[in-house]
């Protein structure tokens, strides 16, 4: 096992909420993770530093979802929230506009599968942490994002 344990894949993204906000962080791209319009999960404390919570804006909606490990969960939607791009060492993709999804006990942020194809992300090796921009297929692997 190396150093940082099992890798998955994660993303360095620049988030900015409807409300000015602009905050950096790391996600981990979860291909369960399904919408119908691109989404992104977030913990209450980012949905915090992004002014979208606690104090909610105008067309939130509170959602029961399923989960992935088939349990079901209240959650509170803010439809296009944010813009988010995908940033790496040598370039910035997007940005997107995504939906917010703030999930009480979340530990990090979920990119879903549609954010995921709307930011070109395609995965190479999930394990592994290997990814690829779409236009860098058989040209470039990258590597999961590390937090620090």
């Amino acid at each position: 096992m190396e150093r940082w344990g099992p890798l998955a894949i994660r993303l360095r993204l620049r988030l900015r909420s409807v409300k000015g906000a602009v905050v950096d962080t790391i996600a981990l791209l979860n291909s369960g993770y399904e919408t119908v319009v691109p989404e992104l999960l977030v913990p209450e404390r980012l949905a915090r530093d992004l002014g979208l919570y606690p104090s909610i804006p105008a067309g939130a909606e509170v959602r029961e979802y399923a989960l992935a490990d088939g349990s079901r969960r209240r959650l509170i939607r803010i439809p296009d929230a944010v813009e988010v791009s995908a940033v790496t060492d040598d370039r910035v993709v997007g940005p997107v506009k995504a939906s917010i999804v703030i999930a009480e006990g979340a530990e990090e942020p979920l990119i879903s599968d549609k954010l995921s194809d709307a930011l070109g992300i395609v995965a190479l090796a999930i394990g592994e942490g290997l990814w690829c921009f779409r236009d860098e297929i058989g040209r470039r692997v990258r590597r999961t994002a590390l937090p620090g």
